[in-house]
């Protein structure tokens, strides 16, 4: 099974490119996010509805250049054979390593509004279909960064200070 932000992304609308843009506040999404829960509330039982755990373990960078950077894993699920030999593991180990995490990066923007995030996925692992766009809503609460909407997959993020 594999779960990412793109089931987030994917159960959000798909970019045009013509929408008017405007640059992020710096207070808005610009620093670095740790995960504090995937969920997707749809889901029949806890190991679908948190498949990431709880709480996930993953970060979200967003840069005042306009790149973003995503990294997650469920955790130290995947056998010691697949963690610490991958290289030389068999299809059914190397498929439970990438079943367990999500790995992106690319450029984004904020659509006119604020309230929408349009990501432009240049690289990801597990490998997709190439560079795509996706437009996911979002809403910034102090510290608190949520991604999606409360009725469908979402993740919610904190922020990092030093």
């Amino acid at each position: 099974m594999h779960v990412s932000l793109w089931a987030l992304l994917a159960a959000s609308v798909a970019c045009s490119g013509g929408e008017r843009q405007v640059t992020p506040a710096p207070n808005q999404l610009v620093g670095t996010w740790r995960a504090l829960e995937y969920m997707n509330p749809g889901a029949a039982d806890s190991a679908h509805k948190y498949p990431f755990g709880r709480p996930p373990r993953g970060y979200l960078v967003y840069d005042a250049t306009g790149h973003v950077f995503f990294q997650a894993v469920r955790g130290l699920t995947a056998s010691a054979e697949a963690r610490g030999r991958w290289e030389h593991a068999d299809s059914f180990a190397l498929r439970e390593l990438l079943s367990d995490a999500a790995a992106y990066f690319g450029t984004y923007r904020v659509l006119a509004g604020g309230n929408t995030v349009v990501h432009r996925i240049e690289g990801e692992i597990p490998p997709n279909l190439g560079t795509t766009e996706i437009a996911t809503p979002y809403r910034v609460n102090g510290d608190t960064l949520v991604l999606g909407r409360d009725s469908s997959v979402q993740w919610i993020f904190t922020r990092v200070r030093q």
